[in-house]
């Protein structure tokens, strides 16, 4: 039986990505009917490396624990909503790949995204994750 390698193709018809599975590949321009613009995009990348803490709210430090750790560190939480909700569904989708909880997609889907703009983060997402993690080096 014969093995043909695809991975080259493959990665020509994904969309632009500075890096898909350790290979550099040219940046193509995005499609006209992409529901992501490029700020979108740059805050899904971004919140690859979010942790999940990160989606719980930040709680004030008392006086005693300013003391010892000093001051309140920056929330990582966006100031637009619009953009908070993105990022939050990017956070889970970026940790749990397509099992995402209901309540992150109707969140973003209040926050006035539409279900493609979502379904294009998923699916962005998903390619650009790495197809399996590794047991052992």
């Amino acid at each position: 039986m014969a093995f043909i390698d695809f991975t080259d193709a493959a990665l020509h018809a994904l969309p632009a990505t500075a890096t898909a599975f350790g290979r550099n590949i040219p940046e193509a321009p995005l499609a006209a009917a992409d529901p992501l613009s490029h700020f979108e995009r740059r805050i899904v990348e971004l919140a690859r490396t979010d942790s999940l803490e990160t989606l719980r709210p930040q709680r004030k430090r008392g006086w005693f624990a300013r003391l010892i750790f000093g001051p309140q560190p920056p929330s990582p939480m966006l100031a637009n909503e619009q953009l908070e909700a993105l990022r939050r569904l990017a956070v889970q989708a970026w940790h749990n790949g397509y099992t995402l909880p209901a309540s992150v997609m109707k969140e973003a889907r209040v926050a006035g995204h539409s279900e493609a703009k979502i379904g294009a983060v998923i699916d962005f997402i998903g390619r650009s994750r790495a197809p399996f993690r590794r047991l052992a080096a």
